[in-house]
């Protein structure tokens, strides 16, 4: 009876996490849009940078000409908003990458809990030693009273 009740918890184990790698976790689809998020607003200041500096080149060139001014300024407002539109999309994926984490600890201490053996297996006083010597809790006084009580008796 033991030995196929352990076989059934390690089939039911083994069939949780096959259906959870077959599926995506709420976390990680998270994790994985914000990681899209990152890696967009990343690709998008980068052109940004680009097209800045291009710019600065052109207006290294012809320093006389005003509408050049006037995109440099509109291009350095753009890189400012798109490196802080990058930045905040980084702290979202790192809470992501987290809550993500954290549910992965969660599922492992779930599967460890169903594998570890329960306590409600322990029949007799004997069974919950570790030893054959270990006093359990309670007892070093329940056998102090016993001695005593033999001393007195003599």
């Amino acid at each position: 009876m033991r030995k196929s009740f352990v076989q059934i918890i390690f089939i039911s184990a083994v069939l949780l996490l096959g259906a959870c790698s077959g599926t995506k976790s709420a976390q990680q689809t998270m994790a994985e849009d914000r990681a899209y998020m990152y890696k967009e607003a990343y690709a998008a200041y980068i052109e940004a940078e680009n097209r800045y500096l291009n710019l600065l080149f052109n207006l290294e060139r012809l320093p006389e000409e005003e509408e050049l001014w006037i995109m440099k300024r509109d291009q350095m407002r753009e890189l400012e908003q798109l490196r802080s539109i990058m930045l905040q999309t980084r702290g979202e994926l790192d809470e992501a990458l987290q809550d993500w984490e954290k549910y992965l600890s969660e599922l492992q201490k779930e599967v460890a809990a169903a594998n570890a053996p329960s306590k409600a297996r322990f029949r007799t006083q004997d069974d919950l030693r570790s030893s054959p010597g270990e006093l359990l809790p309670g007892e070093f006084a329940k056998d102090s009273v016993r001695k005593a009580q033999n001393r007195m008796q003599r």
